[in-house]
């Protein structure tokens, strides 16, 4: 074991030289195989003969799955969901330095990563995945152990071809099963795999016996029966017939490409009236929040079709399951469903298998007298949280001391991140003009909130967005020409030194 003076300045170093060397589809187990903790997709199929004393034929029993020997802490904090176009390299660097435990990346597709070619930046470290003359997903060395790969896959075989590409970058590997935009669910994938639970299954056992990597799976309730429907037959035929998927509002298609003019849509409890005002943001003080929560029938065990599918997945030897509390028709500006996660946050309990709650959790806690982070896991009955709106309106949200003003201190951090990590432009203007400005302690005046969106919006270059945030050009060129692993690690000091201590107590991971 490296002592903690040594992690700080060789740990780093000492991964990029591996990933340099490394070459695409090579191997490298993440601890040595002993005999009883057998390594090959195989192993959870043999068999252990047990002879009788009286002689008879022995019996052959089928041996229970090893435990992995490594593991994540999905139960503890807050977590970066996936999301697509946002949940980038940078974003999530910053997002582990505010104190996010674990960071999911965007969905990517199975075929689109399978055949990628593997490519290690010298001097910064990041590691690209290239196909076709672009990147299809690029990660550091620096986040990996807390990094998740979230695959897009309908089919077995193409998902653990996906892995075998990746697994050696990541900490982890997760299955989309709640994505309910056209692009996932005309392939099969996400939402789609709700109705299709034999193939979710099947594909979820295959990822779990390809790889030592802990799986995860994230899926969505499953709508509940009509009322006076049979509840048994109405669970089942919710796992097998489609449901039509309504077209997408104007308001949230607008929201899918983001403007730097208009303000995405966010939840209220994000928006701070000023920097003495009480941070605490409960939907409770709401009256029509009361009354639409007194309406609210309570959902019993018995009642809920989400039960059948959540054993079915369990079985599969997932190492955590997190559950977007809405079903696939609902969208983001419904109330998340809470009530209903009790009983699968019970059902996990009893297996010793975490459950996460994703939806409508902004960030915070009573200990840092604001947001929602303990209201939920009180409400669901989880120790942890997946967030995702909140972080894509302010990244800062993970900071237990409370959010960090986006206009002086989260952007220009973010900006100088992309930069060193060579980020492509336009993917880091996509990030910035979906964050929410007003999610602050300080919150600008709307006059203050235009200029800056509308500098965003003209902004071409790196030297342009940087400038609109008080960033001279000089310390633009500065980052290009001098960034490496050093300086990326400067940049992100708290995760940095968190890192540190993740490697001294876990190994290199």
């Amino acid at each position: 074991m490296l002592a903690s003076c040594a992690l700080a300045t060789r740990s780093i170093p000492a991964l990029l030289a591996r990933s340099i060397m490394s070459t695409r589809g090579a191997a490298r187990p993440l601890s040595p195989a002993t005999p009883d903790s057998p390594d090959s997709a195989a192993a959870p199929h043999k068999r252990q003969k047990l002879d009788h004393d009286d002689g008879t034929a022995p019996v052959e029993v089928p041996l229970a799955k090893t435990p992995r020997k490594r593991t994540l802490p999905y139960e503890r904090g807050m977590h970066l969901a996936p999301m697509v176009r946002i949940g980038t390299l940078p974003v999530r660097l910053i997002a582990l330095d505010y104190g996010a435990e674990l960071v999911w990346g965007p969905e990517i597709v199975d075929k689109a990563i399978i055949g990628a070619e593997r490519k290690v930046d010298p001097r910064t470290g990041v590691v690209s995945f290239c196909k076709n003359g672009r990147s299809i997903f690029d990660c550091h060395p620096l986040e990996k152990p807390r990094l998740i790969f979230q695959l897009g896959s309908a089919s077995p075989e193409l998902a653990v071809q996906a892995i075998k590409v990746i697994e050696n970058d990541v900490a982890g590997v997760g299955l989309n099963c709640g994505c309910p935009k056209s692009f996932s669910l005309s392939g099969g994938m996400g939402a789609a795999l709700l109705k299709e639970p034999e193939k979710l299954c099947s594909i979820l056992t295959a990822m779990v016996d390809a790889t030592d990597l802990p799986v995860d799976a994230k899926i969505r309730l499953l709508p509940l029966p009509p009322k006076g429907a049979d509840t048994p037959n109405a669970a089942s035929s919710s796992l097998a017939t489609p449901a039509a998927t309504p077209p997408l509002a104007a308001a949230e298609a607008a929201h899918t490409t983001p403007s730097a003019v208009f303000e995405p849509t966010i939840p209220p409890t994000l928006t701070v009236p000023s920097e003495t005002a009480s941070l605490s943001a409960s939907p409770k003080t709401d009256a029509a929040s009361e009354q639409a929560e007194a309406k609210t029938p309570v959902i019993f065990e018995d009642d809920e079709p989400t039960h059948a599918l959540v054993e079915r997945i369990f079985a599969t030897g997932i190492a955590n399951l997190t559950v977007h509390c809405r079903t696939q028709e609902m969208r983001s500006r419904e109330p998340a469903l809470h009530e209903r996660m009790r009983g699968i946050t019970k059902m996990g309990h009893e297996r010793g298998i975490p459950v996460v709650c994703n939806g409508d959790a902004v960030g915070g806690g009573k200990e840092a007298g604001w947001g929602n982070f303990d209201e939920v896991c009180e409400k669901t009955g989880v120790s942890s949280v997946m967030i995702a709106r909140a972080a894509e309106a302010n990244p800062s949200c993970f900071a237990k001391s409370g959010l960090s003003d986006p206009i002086t201190k989260v952007i220009p951090r973010l900006i100088r991140v992309a930069i060193a990590t060579n980020n492509h432009y336009s993917n880091t203007k996509y990030i910035l003009n979906a964050m929410y400005l007003f999610s602050s302690p300080t919150p600008p005046s709307r006059e203050t909130n235009r200029d800056i969106k509308q500098k965003m919006n003209k902004a071409k270059t790196y030297e342009g967005m940087a400038a609109a945030f008080g960033i001279d050009a000089e310390e633009v060129q500065q980052l290009k020409e001098e960034a490496d692993v050093r300086r990326i690690e400067e940049l992100v000091p708290r995760w940095t030194a968190r890192r540190n201590e993740i490697v001294e107590d876990e190994g290199e991971i």
